[in-house]
């Protein structure tokens, strides 16, 4: 059985993929740099195990972090990608579905322009292109959710408020986003170190919603439909994304799952989890 060493694994996509791998029949070394019960703390990612199969998750998914330390944040993560990639025959690499940008209605494919708007995005394209030339495998994931999942994110911001009386509020409510539930994402990953076929692969839903339409499927799940929604910052600008995972369904034999609806029922009962606002 190949050997396989997972990156942060005690984030929440992490620990999903450990879930994933097992279900598959697989096994995974957990790496973290905090202390890890049957895992191997390290203080540097580039200091990971050598493996047949990498995958690299270690990466902070905080886009506004990552914009303020600015070059140092492209220079580091770069460094680790290298390091990762000298010491595996296939890194796993998780990129992000924001490099296409927002601009497009249409669902993005492997292969259509990406976009270095920002430090955040720049260094996942460099990354992606050092991961690619070691014959490695990139994720392009769009939004994740689930259980476990960060604060600070706009289903987050929404499940904090529910249940609630009063209005709820969301800070803009036209964006469409591809929302995808954590668990399809790591099987998606998982099933990459299975196969061991290098390339890029989106990894998302292939639906748009839009935020306004979340808070209103979150209220109407929750039997409280009545509730007015209010917007805090609106703006005027198209912003989409949305991928096409036809190709990844196809390679991988993958599919993401149940859709959001069913989903959402178990995540509006962790509010309190994430601090839930009072009304």
């Amino acid at each position: 059985m190949q050997s396989i060493v997972i990156t942060g694994a005690t984030g929440f996509l992490g620990r999903a993929v450990l879930r994933q791998l097992a279900a598959l029949g697989g096994t995974g070394t957990p790496v973290s740099r905090r202390p890890l019960p049957g895992g191997l703390h390290v203080v540097d990612y580039a200091d990971c195990p050598t493996a047949e199969v990498i995958i690299h998750l270690a990466e902070a998914a905080d886009r506004a972090a990552a914009n303020r330390l600015g070059d140092a944040h492209t220079r580091e993560t770069a460094r680790v990608v290298r390091a990762l990639s000298a010491r595996t025959g296939l890194l796993i690499y998780a990129s992000s579905g924001v490099v296409y940008g927002d601009n497009a209605m249409e669902l993005w494919r492997v292969g259509d322009p990406v976009f270095r708007s920002d430090v955040y995005s720049d260094a996942k394209l460099r990354n992606e292109e050092l991961t690619l030339a070691g014959a490695g495998c990139v994720a392009r994931l769009s939004h994740l959710y689930g259980v476990g999942m960060s604060p600070h994110n706009v289903m987050s911001d929404i499940a904090r408020q529910i249940p609630g009386t009063g209005p709820l509020h969301v800070r803009a409510d036209t964006p469409v986003r591809d929302f995808l539930h954590v668990d399809a994402a790591a099987r998606a990953i998982a099933l990459m170190a299975q196969r061991r076929s290098p390339g890029t692969f989106n990894v998302g839903s292939g639906v748009g919603t839009s935020i306004r339409e979340l808070a209103e499927l979150s209220l109407r799940l929750a039997g409280e439909k009545g509730r007015e929604i209010v917007v805090t910052h609106p703006t005027m600008r198209p912003s989409t994304n949305i991928l096409d995972v036809a190709a990844t369904r196809l390679a991988l034999g993958w599919s993401p799952g149940p859709p959001l609806a069913d989903q959402l029922k178990h995540i509006l009962g962790m509010g309190d989890a994430l601090g839930r606002e009072t009304t």
